[in-house]
Formats: C-alpha cells, sequence, structure tokens
C-alpha cells in the first residue's frame, strides 16, 4: 500500500549501470512495460559531488504490481551495458537524493575520496597500495567499511580521508578513470 510520497513506503526501483549520458526518455523505454508515475517526471537521476551523472537513479512506478514488472528487467541491457535493477522506497530516494551531488552538505569540501565496489577481503593496506606512487601525506589514514547485506549480497564501499582537498579531487578522478579501464 502507498502511504504518498512524503516519506511513505512509495513504489520505487532504484537502478544502477545507466550509461552516464543516459536521459529519462531512454529510461522510459528501459521500462516500456511498466507504468511510471508522472511519466519522465517520476524518473530522478543521481549525481555525484561534481555534479555529473552516476549511472543510478530511481524511478517511481504506479503500483506495486508495475514495481514486480520492473524487477524483472534486472540485469537486461540497455545499450552495451547491462542494469541492475533494486526494490527500494521513498525513504531510501528521499535520503540519497538529499545527500547527493553538487549542493550536498554531506560531501562538500570533505576532503575525503570515496569508493565503492571493493572487494569483500579488501584490508587497508591494498587500498594504499592502490594509491602507491602518488605523493600522498596523509595525517590520517583511516578505514571506514560500510557493509550492507541486499538479497544475500554484501556490499563494500570504503573511504579515505586526505588532507588536500584538490589533491582528493585528483585521486577520485585517477581511481574512476582506473576503474573504466578495469
Amino acid at each position: 500500500m502507498m502511504l504518498g510520497t512524503e516519506g511513505g513506503e512509495g513504489f520505487v526501483v532504484k537502478v544502477r549501470g545507466l550509461p552516464w549520458s543516459c536521459s529519462a526518455d531512454e529510461v522510459q523505454r528501459f521500462f516500456s512495460d511498466c507504468k511510471i508515475q508522472n511519466g519522465a517526471q517520476g524518473i530522478r537521476f543521481i549525481y555525484t559531488r561534481e555534479g555529473r551523472p552516476s549511472g543510478e537513479a530511481f524511478v517511481e512506478l504506479e503500483s506495486e504490481d508495475e514495481v514486480k514488472l520492473a524487477l524483472k528487467k534486472d540485469r537486461e541491457t540497455m545499450g552495451h551495458r547491462y542494469v541492475e535493477v533494486f526494490k527500494s522506497n521513498n525513504v531510501e530516494m528521499d535520503w540519497v537524493l538529499k545527500h547527493t551531488g553538487p549542493n550536498s552538505p554531506d560531501t562538500a569540501n570533505d576532503g575525503f575520496v570515496r569508493r565503492r565496489g571493493l572487494p569483500f577481503g579488501c584490508s587497508k593496506e591494498e587500498i594504499v597500495q592502490f594509491f602507491s606512487g602518488l605523493e600522498i601525506v596523509a595525517v590520517e589514514l583511516k578505514l571506514e567499511l560500510t557493509m550492507i547485506h541486499h538479497e544475500s549480497l554484501w556490499l563494500c564501499s570504503g573511504q579515505v580521508p586526505m588532507t588536500d582537498l584538490g589533491l582528493a579531487e585528483g585521486i577520485t578522478a585517477l581511481a574512476e578513470e582506473l576503474a573504466l579501464r578495469g
């Protein structure tokens, strides 16, 4: 049962793996079998703190049956990318949209380089090794792992505080480029 758009469960899916150049029209075509609430306005893209598309979005649907249809699209392809579809809700969507993007109070000038998708057994030493070869002077190096259980998967993420904000932004860009190269 939908509890309304102000903080209720709602009928929402989270989509990950979208091409960065993806438009709302392309998302609507991907979910052409589903009734998206308010059409293109029911598609809420997530942006990085630099204001670039993250490849993720929330899609608000009209009913629980539409959510079930949308979940069947999990791991189908859009162009050359496979797209993951997860059940979500208004609370998660509202929190993520408030805490991401260029105007987010959580990420503005905090000096952290954030990485997600770390291997489950990833150690602090492996993260330091990843950044080896860079001239980094860190007063403190602390690894915080966040582990989230989602449908029998453990998703890990971590962050490393940096002393130089410009350097942190450069390392983030370098890490993203290395990740794209695979």
